[in-house]
């Protein structure tokens, strides 16, 4: 339980913590004065003024904000203008690129951890030929468990053909007829095993039931960084893709709420580093892309107001941006009420297959069972 309370705050803080940090940059770069940079809400636990700024750290640690001097909006029949410091005094431009920079900052911060892990990692070896003919994961109640192959097996042979590579062997099991004897060596001793022709599934006769073991080769600093940011383009996409095509089939897009992303952090901190720093920047795309919905309230939607602004040289009036600010208050409580539900039914309600199937073997080695 420990660990899992922790592994959330490691997780969301550089998060919060780099949003914030965009807008406070973007204050500075603008000549916006910032008075409160506060990391977390409630309660001030420790804070230190220096310059204009209060800098914050408060009890609940889910979140922060910034506040720039001055209201986001200038009142109408106000008497004096909006102090020269004031957000409300400056070029459309500068609020706008002031309000999108959060989210700018989230991307940069997915960027540089997926960009260091292809570096220090590697990336995947996708060319089978390439790849050596090691086993990566077993999966329950297909042939190769009744062999009782291991993660690290390294297959030699199928039958007398010899096999180097991932290609090879998966050639070899596609041409294999009658029963099938395999060679592989385990900690440096040659084993072998057989299996008979009803061992094998007869609708697929071909499936041994392993995974392959991933194959990680080096990549340069500046093709790491051009990864980094093909990451953050491809789950973008990826994400926005996968609500579309809900709309378009007329179902109920997946979300996650809160529980489901703690339910994630939970799972990352319990298997490996590179997983739960992968997870990160993960999360940091997810934040910035939400960001940057043109909903009243967040960020895209005080971004569209400017970009109002730009176009037309004046602001929409008070009463339209309050009646803005409320709907979309309201429907962001809707989705999070939406995304907490489906939460709920996802984890704690799964139907009799997906638990069964979770109990064997993960959705992705289910998919990837090739051989």
């Amino acid at each position: 339980m420990l660990l899992s309370i922790l592994a959330v705050l490691v997780v969301l803080s550089p998060i919060v913590i780099v949003h914030e940090f965009g807008h406070f940059l973007a204050c500075r770069l603008t000549g916006i004065r910032v008075n409160e940079f506060s990391f977390g809400f409630g309660k001030i636990l420790w804070h230190k003024k220096a310059g204009d700024t209060d800098y914050q750290i408060r009890a609940i640690p889910f979140g922060g904000f910034v506040e720039p001097a001055g209201p986001m909006f200038h009142p109408e029949g106000a008497k004096e203008p909006p102090k020269p410091y004031e957000f409300a005094a400056k070029k459309w431009y500068a609020k706008f690129f002031m309000v999108v920079n959060g989210a700018l900052f989230n991307y940069l911060l997915a960027a540089v951890i997926f960009g260091a892990l292809a570096y220090f990692k590697g990336v995947p070896e996708a060319d089978p030929v390439n790849l050596p003919a090691t086993v990566g994961s077993v999966v329950k109640g297909y042939p190769a468990e009744k062999i009782n192959l291991q993660e690290g097996d390294v297959i030699t042979r199928v039958n007398d053909t010899a096999v180097t590579n991932w290609k090879e062997l998966t050639d070899a099991l596609s041409a294999r007829k009658g029963d099938l004897r395999l060679t592989y060596t385990r900690e440096g001793e040659t084993l072998s095993a057989t299996l008979q022709e009803g061992d094998f599934n007869s609708d697929n006769p071909s499936i041994l039931g392993i995974t392959v073991q991933p194959t990680y080769r080096a990549v340069s600093w500046w093709k790491a960084a051009g990864l980094g940011i093909y990451q953050c383009y491809y789950w973008t996409e990826f994400s926005l893709a996968s609500l579309a095509n809900s709309f378009k089939q007329k179902k109920a897009p997946e979300l996650a709420g809160p529980i489901g992303i703690v339910n994630v952090i939970h799972q990352a901190a319990h298997r490996n580093i590179v997983d739960f720093v992968f997870l990160i920047a993960l999360l940091s795309v997810a934040v910035g892309m939400f960001n940057l919905f043109p909903i009243p309230i967040l960020d895209g939607g005080y971004a569209i107001v400017y970009l109002w602004e730009g176009l037309t040289h004046k602001l929409p009036t008070e009463k339209t941006l309050n009646i803005a600010v409320n709907c979309g208050l309201y429907l962001l409580i809707a989705l999070v009420i939406y995304a907490s539900y489906s939460d709920v039914k996802r984890i704690f309600f799964k139907p009799a297959a997906a638990i069964q199937t979770t109990d064997n073997t993960s959705s992705a080695e289910v998919t990837n069972v090739q051989d």
